[in-house]
């Protein structure tokens, strides 16, 4: 405490000094004309000097640091300009024709499905109607002959007619299958019956077989009796002779008769593979006929697809919700050259920036980089920058057929409005744009000693 009351002492006693020395200090007119060397006695040197070169000093040691630790940003230009992220889409006719109406202008708002153009149907709606008339006929065709592989086949074989099928041409069909039934099964009913014939043959002759052989012992005792009693004198020889002219004749019949069954069985076979054969050659030539007809439907099914699509595009839509731009055709009744592209729509939605990369920048750029989208039409001075951020680079170089090749980046758009004079604007595709890709930072230091850098290491060499 002692001490700390006596540096306070101290301190007190060497400002009243000064307090006194600064009273007693002469103006510098009284010390103008002394010699110099009372002058530097009574008039100190002024500290504006020191205070300068501290300053300069302490400038020089901020600037030293500001340069080692600060940092800039590594910026990749590229020109490009804003087109729609789902593509513009062009608007054609396949086939071409006669305009009949037009339903939109340059810059109408459009949904999709929209009408836009109407070509004249005449042909097409003709075409439509010829595949439509073909088709049913070709369906007719194939419930025709289904019906009669259903009769053949032991079925009722009725005739189920398509739909739109008119009624006397549902009539005529059905006379038809009727018609084809009938003759195939007459034709089978010949066959059987005889069949039956040479059954019935065939069954008489086993029963004049049966009756001869149920006769032939009783004649056998006949003769044996008679040739023992002609033995005995009892009898003639021609009676002997009459009985076994009589049991030969008895054995010639069993033996026609025996070929008659036979040749009753086999004919009877024969006929019965007849009719097998006709039937499965009938039902055969029956699928045959169906299967050419479903064929020929399907051809004609797609021959109808093709028409009714023709058709259909005689009218063309929006693709999607968009605008319509570079109408090509005002003319009522003009004619439209097939795949001529009649307009375009513009998709509403969000905008996407495609840019050009220059070589040198492309081994920098890489999906997900920030970039900051310079508008020309809007300058970035007064309405900012739009923020987005790199999606895709190509991956091979596009050769320009007026400067060099370069990448193509596609930017995606944070935002798709800017705010001038405070209303919001909207912003539309083939906005000339330039972006800035920030691709890295960089120590202050190294930027302002790159050109020195750059000078020592090409300099002191020979070409």
């Amino acid at each position: 405490m002692t001490a700390l009351t006596h540096h306070l002492s101290l301190v007190r006693r060497a400002w009243i000094e000064d307090r006194a020395t600064r009273r007693d200090r002469r103006i510098p007119l009284e010390t103008a004309f002394l010699p110099a060397a009372l002058e530097v006695i009574e008039r100190p040197v002024s500290p504006t000097a020191r205070i300068t070169a501290w300053l300069l000093l302490g400038g020089m040691a901020a600037s030293g640091l500001w340069l080692t630790l600060g940092h800039v940003d590594i910026v990749a230009t590229a020109e490009g300009r804003t087109i729609p992220a789902d593509s513009v889409k062009l608007v054609q006719s396949v086939s071409g024709g006669l305009v009949r109406r037009i339903w939109v202008h340059d810059g109408d708002v459009v949904k999709r499905g929209q009408p836009l153009v109407d070509l004249d149907p005449t042909l097409s709606s003709a075409d439509e109607a010829q595949a439509r008339q073909a088709l049913l006929t070709a369906e007719i065709d194939v419930a025709r002959n289904a019906a009669i592989v259903d009769g053949l086949s032991g079925g009722r074989g009725v005739f189920v007619a398509p739909p739109g099928t008119p009624a006397d041409v549902l009539d005529t069909q059905r006379r038809l299958v009727a018609a084809q039934l009938g003759s195939a099964r007459a034709a089978d009913a010949g066959l059987a019956a005889a069949r039956r014939s040479a059954l019935a043959d065939a069954a008489g002759a086993g029963d004049q077989m049966r009756a001869l052989d149920a006769n032939r012992p009783l004649m056998e005792r006949q003769v044996k009796a008679i040739e023992t009693l002609a033995a005995r004198g009892y009898a003639s020889g021609l009676r002997v002779l009459d009985m076994q002219r009589q049991r030969h004749s008895e054995m010639g019949s069993r033996d026609v008769a025996a070929q008659q069954r036979t040749r009753g069985l086999s004919e009877a076979q024969r006929f019965g593979e007849e009719l097998n054969h006709s039937r499965e050659t009938a039902r055969q030539t029956a699928l045959g006929d169906l299967a050419k007809a479903q064929s020929d439907a399907m051809q004609r099914r797609q021959d109808l697809a093709k028409a009714s699509q023709q058709s259909r595009m005689q009218r063309l839509v929006a693709p999607v919700d968009g605008t319509v731009q570079q109408l090509a055709i005002h003319t009522v009744g003009g004619v439209v050259e097939p795949v001529r592209a009649l307009m375009v729509v513009v998709p509403d939605g969000k905008l996407t920036v495609e840019a050009k990369l220059l070589n040198r920048d492309a081994g920098f750029v890489h999906a997900g980089q920030p970039v900051a989208l310079k508008l020309e039409a809007y300058p970035f001075t007064r309405f900012g920058t739009v923020p987005g951020r790199i999606v895709s680079v190509s991956r091979d170089a596009v050769q320009d057929e007026k400067g060099p090749s370069y990448y193509m980046a596609r930017i995606a758009m944070d935002q798709r409005t800017v705010t001038a004079d405070g209303r919001q604007m909207v912003l539309t595709p083939g906005l000339a744009v330039t972006a800035d890709i920030r691709t890295g930072r960089r120590r202050l230091l190294d930027y302002m000693l790159d050109p020195v850098s750059r000078d020592v290491s090409e300099a002191a060499r020979e070409r």
